[in-house]
């Protein structure tokens, strides 16, 4: 009994001075309980996140969330193909159908560091199913607004329903916070892929597109936000003309923190510092749009501080 606990004080103080989050979590976990040795040496030395996440059976879900946290692309980090596949369909299918929406943020964030263009394609199906819903429930919120009564009587109205939790059903999805989370992180990530088909998904949710094809979740407020600033990370000029879109757009509103992030992303993006008129970034993209180089750390830290003292 002595050992083992000389060995969680040491992994304590070691943790410590790492810096190590989720020690607490990890000293009363069931796993240190059941296999206290390894346990407490991948505090110290974390596990090679590639073999947690291709463990048969699957681990539990707080090593693989950790783990998805630690991961690099195996393809440019000295993996071979096989695992490259294998661990981008893992992390697939944890951002689009696993029931747990923590292991999806983790796996979007994952993903969101991924070159392989399967990323960006699971970071679309990963915004779409935010929800959190099974393909075979329907949305609650657009329930139809009249059924049929039964006998041959007269159809009856009935309400629509304002939450996805029905009381005689159970829950249908996730809460309202979690799927606007997801769908934040999934934005942002895919700003992070610099690919056009990419941008253009993003334009519909943050307005750049037209209300016509406007993507569901585009109405909250912070996953607009966040599309805005995946546009300002997608070094492409389909990301500038969406921008310019949504600057028009957002100047009748009069939306300062919308325009203010708007703007900052155009001017990331050409390296132009020009006021934030519609009618001049319009110019700016009918005069055929190119894509300043990539700053470096202090020329961004310089342009955020700016952006804020405004």
């Amino acid at each position: 009994m002595v050992r083992p606990m000389l060995l969680a004080w040491l992994a304590v103080a070691a943790a410590a001075q790492l810096g190590c989050a989720g020690t607490w979590d990890t000293l009363t976990s069931k796993r240190l309980r059941e296999h206290p040795g390894p346990t407490l040496k991948h505090m110290i030395v974390p596990e090679d996140p590639v073999a947690v996440l291709l463990a048969d059976p699957p681990r539990d879900p707080d090593e693989r969330a950790a783990a998805m946290r630690r991961l690099k692309e195996p393809l440019h980090n000295g993996g071979t193909q096989d695992t490259q596949d294998a661990i981008v369909g893992v992390l697939e299918r944890a951002a689009t159908t696993d029931p747990s929406p923590v292991l999806r943020l983790e796996a979007v964030g994952a993903l969101s560091r991924f070159e392989d263009v399967r990323a960006m394609n699971a970071l679309m199906t990963a915004y779409q199913n935010a929800h959190g819903r099974r393909p075979d429930e329907p949305d609650p919120l657009k329930a139809p607004d009249v059924v049929a009564a039964g006998a041959g009587g007269p159809p009856q109205a009935r309400k629509a329903p304002t939450d996805q939790f029905d009381l005689r059903r159970g829950p249908t999805g996730y809460p309202p916070e979690w799927v606007s989370a997801i769908r934040c992180r999934a934005a942002e990530g895919l700003g992070q892929t610099n690919r056009p088909e990419a941008a253009r998904f993003l334009a519909t949710i943050a307005g750049g597109a037209g209300r016509d094809v406007a993507k569901e979740g585009s109405e909250d407020r912070d996953v607009r936000l966040a599309a805005v600033r995946g546009l300002g990370k997608c070094r492409q000029p389909e990301a500038v003309a969406a921008l310019t879109e949504v600057l028009a757009a957002e100047a009748q509103k009069k939306d300062t923190a919308m325009i203010g992030r708007t703007h900052q992303g155009l001017v990331h993006l050409t390296g132009k510092k020009l006021p934030p008129d519609p009618a001049t970034w319009k110019e700016v993209v009918q005069a055929g749009v190119t894509i300043a180089p990539e700053p470096t750390w202090f020329d961004t830290a310089l342009e955020t501080a700016i952006f804020w003292e405004k």
